[in-house]
């Protein structure tokens, strides 16, 4: 990718790292908001309500119910990077959809998404002005859920104006989930299972919901611009997500990502909410069982004990790295 990664790094939308005690009230509180579902974060994100599998219609996961917060003024504020705007983007398509008049706005999330985007010949990348102290990442790094949302906003685009520039910067947006981690890209392997990394990091993540994510862009790009190497990773990638679901599962409850943090990391009740949705949307595409199953047992799941249990799980993980980020 050359310097497609790096090039953002003297940005000044970058964002600096809080003070520690400053993080941890911040890490505490957004640890709340997962266990209530509250927040641009973790407001409910059920399954959409007008998904095409076979073409590019409503979103797989209704993000609208992120529009309508207050908070959600994104320019400016710590929203205002490519994840954030593209679930905006996409939230706002779920209301036109529903016959609210929103193409102004929706095509305004898009001009940011055409600010941001760094270019060359043949790829398109939004690069991460965030560091993860979590991950060990550094501004720069590029995320196959950022890639794979604003590739599913900019072919919505395409639809609603019909400009041929928004397919191919679709197109050139798959090539970083084509190029393993290591290369400056997105994708690597774990036991031969092709994974896309929210979270471009060092050692394997594989961070469930952004993977899902990233393969709904990738499918999406196959559909609209007939492109093989998107077919050809989607199918081999969701067939992935299969062969790994098993490692998400720890008996009780799912897993939030493969990372070794010494202790599971296990899912917030955001996430044990969303997890379900997100195999649903997978297996409208796929039509593969295991998913629904999966789905249906991580759902049920989701009793009052096992909630305060993850719940203050995660709370006590998050502040203690906050305070300990060794």
């Amino acid at each position: 990718m050359g310097d497609l990664a790096t090039a953002k790094q003297t940005d000044p939308a970058i964002v600096p790292e809080p003070a520690l005690p400053i993080r941890a009230v911040i890490e505490a509180k957004r640890a709340i908001q997962a266990l209530v579902g509250s927040g641009v974060d973790f407001s409910p994100q059920p399954l959409g309500r007008h998904i095409d599998p076979d073409g590019i219609a409503g979103y797989y996961c209704d993000l609208s119910g992120k529009t309508r917060l207050p908070e959600a003024r994104m320019r400016g504020t710590e929203y205002d990077w490519v994840i954030p705007i593209a679930q905006f983007a996409l939230g706002l398509w779920e209301r036109r959809l529903d016959g609210e008049d929103t193409d102004a706005a929706f095509l305004g999330a898009v001009e940011w998404l055409l600010e941001q985007v760094v270019e060359d010949a043949d790829q398109a990348v939004w690069p991460i002005g965030l560091p993860v102290a979590k991950y060990g990442l550094e501004p720069g790094w590029v995320s196959a859920m950022g890639q794979g949302q604003a590739i599913s906003t900019v072919l919505r685009a395409h639809v609603l104006t019909g400009e041929p520039r928004y397919l191919e910067l679709a197109r050139k947006a798959l090539r970083p989930l084509l190029l393993p981690v290591a290369e400056g890209g997105a994708q690597r392997e774990i036991d031969g299972a092709v994974v896309l990394e929210e979270y471009s990091t060092a050692k394997p993540c594989a961070v469930l919901n952004g993977w899902i994510f990233a393969l709904w862009g990738v499918h999406e790009v196959a559909l609209a611009g007939g492109d093989e190497d998107a077919r050809a990773l989607f199918a081999r990638s969701a067939a992935g997500v299969v062969e790994l679901l098993p490692r998400y599962d720890v008996g009780w409850w799912s897993r939030y990502s493969l990372y070794d943090h010494g202790r599971p990391d296990l899912a917030k009740p955001f996430y044990q909410r969303l997890h379900p949705v997100m195999l649903e949307g997978l297996e409208l595409i796929t039509h593969d069982p295991v998913l629904g199953e999966y789905a249906r047992r991580w759902r049920a799941q989701l009793t009052r004990l096992a909630i305060a249990r993850a719940g203050l799980d995660k709370v006590s993980f998050r502040v203690s790295r906050a305070l300990h980020p060794s």
